[in-house]
């Protein structure tokens, strides 16, 4: 197999498992999970803030393994950690054995991320990074929606689906042993400290973006399902759908780079951000199933992967030539606010009700959008 296009599917797919499967399964698996083992809303929010917590955690290593021993050990990680967490997920009992699988699953997307980042830039021409970079990125979207038929159709419900989920990271950590590069291909130079990276231009700016876009968006992918069931009154079937859609739509990340020569990268990061708050406000005031929950939902998940993108290329451009170091950095901010989003959601949702949480967390991304990546109006 061609090596570029070896390294895409192998980045597609590593993606689609570290974050689709042990990091937002965890989001529709919620519901049920809390019949099975109860617990209060406050308790999930702080169960989902250990994924967001071990993400921070090895994202922080990650750009430093990849340096030191190359994009295939990080990844190698990554896959055996998804692995690993799901299989706890699938066999426990307690809300402190959810919280120890989660955190270990969360593990992997921090790995992840980093070490792909690294295997585009040592492998890919410099004129095809970013397409090669936001189609990997899109893999989240497809780990979402292959979740969904598993947990519908799989014997067994959710425990039977982390085992599953399981057993496809095991298969990514053959193909990452197999198709990622060792040591770097190509001989970069010294390899920048976090401190310094931090000190380029754009990046305090980028990491801001990434901190209160991250608080925004754990409103949805920590209790969207839970919301669309008792707040939007709608049964299980219904919801997993909608899901699904949240996570279909999610593919059009992979557009990310044309869409980005023809508006502009700026462009394309308000649309994101414009994406997300429009949804949150939206499910603010839904009751029941309506026609336009479709859209709504279908924004949610378009906006988040397509932001993500966003923070994924920019940080890797201003961190350069270490785009590693960048996308840790962009990416541990947007995971310490989805720590501090799924916190907080998870407290304003039982204090204040649904409406007044998705109308505060609405409130950050409209606000973000008056402060773009590259500093212009």
């Amino acid at each position: 197999m061609n090596r570029p296009i070896a390294l895409g599917i192998t980045g597609f797919s590593l993606i689609a498992v570290t974050y689709g499967m042990a990091r937002f399964s965890w989001g529709l698996m919620l519901p049920d999970i809390r019949q099975d083992i109860p617990f209060s809303p406050q308790v999930a929010g702080l169960i989902a803030a250990c994924s967001y917590a071990a993400y921070c955690l090895s994202v922080f290593f990650a750009s430093f393994l990849t340096s030191r021993y190359g994009p295939r050990v990080p990844a190698l990680l990554a896959a055996a950690t998804a692995a690993g967490g799901l299989i706890i997920l699938a066999f426990s009992a307690l809300p402190l054995t959810l919280a120890t699988g989660l955190f270990i699953a969360g593990l992997s997307s921090g790995l992840a991320s980093p070490a792909l980042a690294g295997a585009v830039n040592d492998t890919i021409a410099p004129d095809r990074q970013t397409l090669v970079n936001t189609v990997i990125n899109a893999g989240t979207s497809a780990g979402i929606i292959l979740s969904v038929p598993v947990l519908l159709f799989m014997p067994g419900g959710w425990r039977a689906a982390c085992i599953v989920f399981a057993l496809l990271a095991l298969l990514c950590l053959l193909a990452a042993w197999r198709y990622l590069p060792g040591l770097a291909s190509r001989k970069r130079e010294q390899t920048p400290s976090w401190r310094e990276s931090l000190r380029k231009p754009g990046m305090f700016r980028l990491l801001s973006i990434a901190f209160v876009s991250g608080v925004a968006s754990a409103a949805w992918w920590s209790f969207g399902p839970e919301l669309l069931r008792n707040h939007s009154g709608l049964d299980s079937a219904v919801t997993r759908v909608l899901w699904l859609v949240s996570g279909g739509a999610g593919i059009l990340a992979v557009f990310t780079g044309s869409a980005e020569k023809r508006i502009g990268m700026r462009g394309v990061y308000r649309g994101s951000q414009i994406f997300m708050a429009a949804s949150l406000l939206a499910l603010a005031l839904s009751e029941g199933f309506a026609w336009w929950l479709v859209p709504v939902v279908a924004m949610s998940g378009a906006g988040y992967v397509i932001l993500s993108g966003v923070l994924l290329v920019q940080g890797a451009v201003i961190a350069h030539p270490s785009p590693a170091v960048g996308v840790s950095m962009a990416f541990l901010m947007l995971a310490a606010g989805q720590i501090v989003g799924s916190v907080v959601f998870g407290l304003l949702l039982g204090m204040a009700g649904a409406a007044v949480a998705l109308v505060i967390f609405s409130g950050l991304s409209w606000v973000m959008l008056a402060v773009t990546p590259d500093g212009q109006q």
